[in-house]
């Protein structure tokens, strides 16, 4: 059902995702377009990902390859009213042995909204939370460089790792700009490590 919908009308989707997870979520999200029913897709995920964070256990046996496949349409069914397409879409990831994927397609779609909505998201790994005036200089830095266009907002995300030492990675679409000390520190290690081998 679900690749029917998808050949009827095949709907661009605003930014490409890769991996399994952005497959699917642009297989849906695409489903979703062709029959003008986008925000109430992304409803039904975000009540099935709340349910999921609610019992950590059900998208553990959701998963789960002992479960039937009947078994996993009824519990599939039991999470809640749902739209055709979502409902199709979950059938599919079912008969796939994908619904250990479904998380991942969740956040995925989420990706595919906020640029249908204009916007992108921008994630800043640093060694410590950085503050307000830091996190708005990235974000001027790749609008004014160019490397952000023809989205209407910029959402930036830090994240902490502490291994990164200092600097920081900035990550967008398919984009990953390294500037962390950890890094840096990796390929001079290389450079001496291949210059006194040889």
């Amino acid at each position: 059902m679900l690749r029917q919908v998808i050949s009827a009308g095949k709907t661009q989707a605003p930014i490409t995702l890769f991996g399994i997870d952005g497959k699917y979520a642009t297989a849906l999200f695409q489903a979703a377009a062709s029959k003008n029913v986008l925000t109430t897709v992304e409803s039904d995920l975000t009540n099935i990902e709340q349910q999921f964070s609610k019992d950590a256990r059900l998208a553990e046996v959701l998963a789960s390859p002992m479960l039937s496949k009947s078994a996993k349409e009824q519990l599939i069914d039991s999470l809640g009213k749902k739209s055709e397409i979502t409902t199709n879409f979950f059938r599919t990831l079912a008969e796939n042995n994908r619904l250990n994927e479904t998380s991942r397609i969740i956040t995925a779609y989420k990706s595919l909204m906020e640029a249908e909505r204009g916007i992108v998201s921008v994630v800043v790994t640093s060694a410590k939370y950085l503050g307000g005036k830091e996190l708005k200089q990235v974000k001027d830095t790749l609008i004014k460089g160019g490397l952000i266009k023809d989205f209407k907002d910029v959402n930036v995300i830090n994240k902490v790792n502490p291994s990164l030492i200092g600097g920081m990675v900035v990550e967008f679409g398919d984009y990953t700009i390294d500037m962390s000390v950890s890094s840096r520190l990796a390929k001079l290690d290389k450079l001496l490590s291949d210059s006194i081998s040889v």
